[in-house]
């Protein structure tokens, strides 16, 4: 009898040990491990999410290279059967990517007649000047002390609630009178004082990034006789790289998405951003099809934007993690 109860606890163990272990391996064994079902569930929601942010840019990559006999074809939906570069060569002339040169002009005269370099002139320079003036204005706003610092920090929330279109006549007279109007300058002046397209939310973003700082480094400065200006240059700005990236980025992708503003600023017959002139393409009488010529200029457009992000995906995910963004 007593060999008999040891035979069925041994049985009982096991089929405890056995249930035991298939929990851990389906559900894990704690919060870190989620087992199998816990990391199917991840890979679906992952994949799921993958799928809805890529199938537009797929679509949009399908429908550049498809003729008008794919397009009205329900089983070429992805894959062209008979791809055409039609589309992309006429979004990339009516677009001015590459520029004219002209005897009788200047070298600046003639690169301005290219929509992508008169993007890059607006962008890439506005950018670098705001990571720079937006980092001394937040170094200021979290370390230093000065009057009224709080009304001001109201002030600087107001610079980006407010809609832009409602302060756009006094600046646009102020551009004016300066003869800015129809340059470059009207967005990099503007970034050299702290208050260029969207420098609020990256003065905020240095601020965040700032305050988390421990002041012992400051006050060991100090004690060495540094300045505020050096200590600021020579210490401060260094560590805020991730917070750089971050403001580098985003300004990057503003300036080159910007549209209200480039529209009604630059106010000759020259060639505008490639955002506008891939607005103002003329899609009537050309003999092509509408929608295949829009993403064609669409996928021309974000294209820039999106060879800058794959070389730059790991350095601006951990920016975004360090700055202080996600809390």
């Amino acid at each position: 009898m007593y060999k008999i109860q040891q035979v069925v606890n041994h049985l009982w163990n096991r089929n405890l040990n056995f249930f035991a272990s298939l929990q851990a391996a389906l559900f894990g064994s704690n919060i870190e491990n989620g087992g199998l079902i816990g990391k199917g569930i991840i890979y679906f929601l992952l994949i799921t999410f993958a799928i809805l942010y890529l199938e537009p840019l797929i679509y949009m990559i399908s429908t550049t290279f498809k003729g008008f006999s794919d397009f009205t074809n329900p089983t070429a939906k992805w894959i062209p059967k008979d791809p055409t570069f039609v589309n992309l060569k006429y979004a990339f002339k009516q677009m001015q990517i590459l520029p004219i040169f002209m005897s009788g002009k200047t070298l600046w005269e003639n690169l301005a007649s290219s929509s992508l370099f008169n993007s890059i002139t607006i962008a890439v320079p506005s950018a670098l000047v705001q990571t720079i003036t937006c980092a001394i204005a937040g170094y200021a706003f979290a370390r230093l002390p000065f009057p009224f610092k709080k009304t001001m920090i109201g002030l600087l929330i107001l610079t980006y609630i407010v809609p832009p279109n409602t302060v756009f006549i006094p600046l646009a007279w102020i551009y004016k009178k300066y003869n800015l109007l129809s340059t470059p300058l009207v967005f990099i002046a503007p970034a050299l004082f702290g208050q260029g397209l969207r420098s609020g939310i990256f003065i905020i973003i240095y601020m965040q990034f700032f305050r988390k700082i421990p002041k012992e480094l400051e006050e060991a400065a100090t004690l060495d006789g540094v300045g505020t200006f050096r200590l600021f240059w020579k210490i401060m700005f260094p560590l805020s790289k991730p917070a750089m990236i971050t403001v580098f980025l985003f300004s990057l992708v503003w300036h080159w998405n910007e549209t209200y503003l480039s529209s009604l600023l630059y106010t000759t017959n020259t060639t505008l951003s490639v955002q506008i002139a891939r607005a103002s393409i003329p899609v009537n009488g050309t003999g092509l099809n509408l929608q295949p010529v829009q993403m064609a200029s669409g996928l021309m457009f974000i294209l820039p934007i999106l060879i800058i992000y794959l070389f730059t995906q790991r350095l601006f995910t951990e920016s975004i993690e360090r700055s202080g963004i996600v809390e």
